[in-house]
């Protein structure tokens, strides 16, 4: 969520040297003081209580000090198109959570919160599960060769099946033990509709005796389209503003409701 704002304060900066270098007067402005802007982190898993919405308030432009404000004390209600309201609590600061709430693939579900008065919309569709098949890894070659005594570094696959005429988006969470791997891998099946599916985790590599676990997440076309920005910015590309489908005043982020399959194997010497 930090490169999100940072992509924010980026494309600011930009416009503004456009501006700038397209006059002849130079223009000071006071940055200090900028909009903070409400952070929203939402999701629903098709599994009982696998739920959370992260609220904080972004720092203002020059302080790079420190986490962002976390959001204590909103109002944060998930409905569904079936006629259900589930009210999360405070777990901790800025976390909301119901251990109740299990989403359903098909269902459309609807993010309420309100902070200081103010109220965030959003809504997601639960696609259906697409289940991992299996994983499997292989020794990743230094093509520059490697000292004797250097540790292996191996790379995990991901392999399922893609459904045939149904378009589908996806997105990766990697884990080293319990430790979510930073990074973001997200994909759609326009190359890959109706076939076996082979997928490299390049953002991680592993080393003997690590347990590696990857979630395949079934997402909506909004949230692909936003993690998808994140990942193409962290490739190199140009830079985009994610699309946030969070409504409301000076809001950022996400709500989505996932389906989750998941499968965990240990490196072991091949």
């Amino acid at each position: 969520m930090n490169k999100m704002i940072k992509y924010i304060q980026v494309s600011f900066l930009l416009a503004l040297t456009i501006t700038f270098f397209s006059c002849e007067k130079v223009v000071e402005l006071d940055l200090d003081d900028a909009q903070q802007m409400i952070v929203v982190e939402g999701i629903v898993h098709d599994s009982l209580g696998d739920n959370f919405v992260l609220l904080s308030k972004s720092k203002s432009f020059n302080d790079n000090q420190g986490q962002f404000e976390k959001i204590s004390g909103a109002s944060v209600i998930i409905s569904d198109n079936a006629g259900n309201n589930f009210t999360l609590s405070e777990v901790e600061p800025g976390r909301y959570q119901n251990t109740l709430l299990e989403g359903v693939s098909g269902r459309k579900y609807f993010l309420n919160v309100t902070v200081d008065g103010k109220i965030f919309t959003s809504e997601s569709i639960l696609s259906t599960k697409i289940e991992l098949d299996s994983l499997s890894y292989e020794e990743v070659n230094n093509p520059f060769g490697g000292d004797e005594g250097d540790i292996l570094q191996y790379r995990v696959f991901t392999h399922f099946r893609d459904p045939e005429n149904i378009e589908n988006f996806y997105r990766l969470k990697v884990f080293n033990g319990e430790k979510q791997e930073k990074g973001f891998l997200s994909l759609d099946n326009n190359f890959i509709d109706g076939d076996d599916v082979d997928f490299p985790i390049f953002i991680s590599e592993f080393e003997e005796g690590d347990t590696a676990t990857v979630q395949l997440l079934s997402v909506d076309e909004i949230n692909y389209r936003y993690f998808n920005a994140i990942e193409s910015s962290q490739n190199g590309e140009v830079p985009g503003n994610p699309e946030s489908n969070v409504v409301g005043e000076n809001v950022v982020g996400y709500f989505g409701a996932y389906a989750k399959s998941q499968k965990s194997i240990i490196i072991t010497p091949l």
